[in-house]
């Protein structure tokens, strides 16, 4: 089971190929017209499937590179090749519920380090100097009432208050991200309405808030567009209205279902957009009617109810949900 997906990309390669003593299978490489580069036609793609049943693909015509190892999730940059090398939707489908399944049977132990193409590192970004935990301080600082007041559990997440008043940062609550344990910047949400604009960040591109804080045994993760959304119902945010391929990959290194959960406005519907490309389901739940957003219905209606609500109204077919995109985004 462990060599499915290698068998599977082997089965599709271009019957025009060769291969060299060392393993190595080259071919015209499909991905360089998506590259921006002339198509190839000197067979600069290259390709080699290891006994243990990972799969590694560079192309020394336009550098695109993709692999897969087992006990590692199917990353988007791998569904593309497949995709080029003519898989279908269904295929790919499959395939990535396959990784899932070779997941579970690879000890961590035996998962080799991430190739250097596959690394997410983020550079640690302090929080200003004179941040104070809101939970510590002698008194209900103003920026803890506001957390209150939307509903978040203060005894699960972290938030700061600072005293400097550089981008209003005296105005705002900070809440911190963090990855790998280590604090890799944050974002500070103004608590006044006359402060603008409404967030002021300070953190590198690509960035998944919450995954921190996900557990192991879900079967699930709910991804929304802010911090707020995310802490409501112990989601991840991807701090934008679009999600990148980069992200994309953070959120399904979780290997479970990811369910979108997009906000009522036309950006929205961008969210919803790559939802679709990457294959996720997208949820629609009653709410949207009358919230713009996750939060602001965890504030009207409760958790229970909001996380209900999102797993009854949750589509998987691609046709379903541009229907419902269309009729709730136009």
């Amino acid at each position: 089971m462990l060599n499915i997906i290698s068998d599977f990309i082997k089965g599709i390669l271009p019957t025009k190929k060769k291969t060299t003593p060392s393993g190595w299978t080259s071919f015209n490489a499909p991905c360089c017209p998506h590259n921006g580069e002339s198509a190839d036609t000197r067979g600069r793609g290259g390709l080699t499937a290891n006994p243990d049943g990972s799969v590694s693909f560079h192309c020394f015509n336009c550098n695109f590179k993709a692999s897969y190892q087992p006990g590692r999730h199917l990353t988007f940059k791998f569904r593309k090749l497949l995709k080029w090398l003519g898989a279908d939707d269904t295929d790919i489908k499959r395939l990535v519920i396959e990784a899932i399944r070779v997941r579970e049977l690879v000890a961590p132990e035996e998962v080799k380090q991430e190739a250097e193409e596959e690394k997410i590192e983020f550079k640690v970004r302090d929080l200003p100097d004179d941040a104070e935990n809101l939970v510590a301080l002698d008194y209900v600082h103003p920026a803890l009432e506001y957390c209150v007041a939307r509903k978040i559990d203060i005894a699960k997440y972290q938030f700061y208050a600072t005293r400097q008043e550089q981008y209003n940062l005296h105005k705002r609550i900070i809440i911190p991200f963090v990855w790998q344990g280590r604090t890799i910047g944050y974002t500070a949400r103004a608590i006044e309405e006359n402060v603008k604009p409404k967030y002021h960040s300070n953190y590198e591109p690509n960035f998944v808030f919450n995954m921190n804080n996900q557990q192991l045994d879900s079967k699930f993760v709910i991804v929304c567009e802010g911090p707020f959304d995310a802490m409501s119902i112990d989601g991840v945010a991807v701090l934008n209205n679009e999600c990148n391929e980069t992200q994309a990959d953070i959120i399904e290194s979780l290997g479970r279902e990811v369910i979108v959960v997009a906000d009522r406005d036309r950006a929205g519907a961008r969210m919803i957009n790559n939802a679709i490309e990457y294959g996720w389901t997208v949820s629609f739940p009653v709410w949207l009617e009358t919230c713009k957003d996750v939060n602001e219905a965890v504030v009207k209606y409760g958790k229970l109810f909001v996380l209900k609500t999102i797993l009854d109204s949750k589509h998987s077919s691609k046709l379903k949900i541009e229907l419902m995109r269309k009729k709730m985004y136009n």
